[in-house]
């Protein structure tokens, strides 16, 4: 779900009836026993089994319809680097951008979470200090 969702980052969820989940949502649904969360991209809440098309931020084409018994919930809350974001319902141009370069373009995708993961390896590090030292 890259540039909306990081590696590391701690996702809130909360349950919700499925009719209650709007267009541009971060939803999580579970199909053939792994877990998804990816962007609602429209709804059809006419069809009792398949009512949700998702896609994630930085792929290419949409999800197979999600079923009504596949849904688990939706995204309220992200927790990154000890701050707390609230998930944007729609991209911004620079967000939209980064998801095409990031699906499209492998080297852009692998410079970019390798940047990530220098950039928080300290957070990582500090962390693991401190709940050493509180133990």
């Amino acid at each position: 779900m890259l540039p909306a969702v990081w590696p590391g980052d701690l996702l809130t969820v909360h349950s919700h009836q499925p009719e209650n989940v709007e267009r541009g949502e971060i939803v999580l649904y579970m199909r053939r026993g792994r877990f998804f969360i990816h962007r609602i991209v429209s709804t059809n809440p006419s069809d009792h089994d398949a009512f949700l098309i998702t896609r994630g931020d930085s792929m290419p084409k949409n999800d197979l319809p999600v079923r009504r018994s596949e849904f688990l919930g939706k995204v309220t809350e992200i927790r990154r680097a000890g701050s707390i974001v609230l998930p944007a319902q729609e991209l911004s141009l620079f967000r939209r951008i980064l998801g095409y370069l990031f699906c499209h373009w492998g080297l852009f995708r692998r410079a970019g979470l390798r940047l990530w993961v220098s950039r928080h390896n300290d957070d990582c590090q500090v962390e693991a200090r401190l709940a050493k030292s509180a133990s």
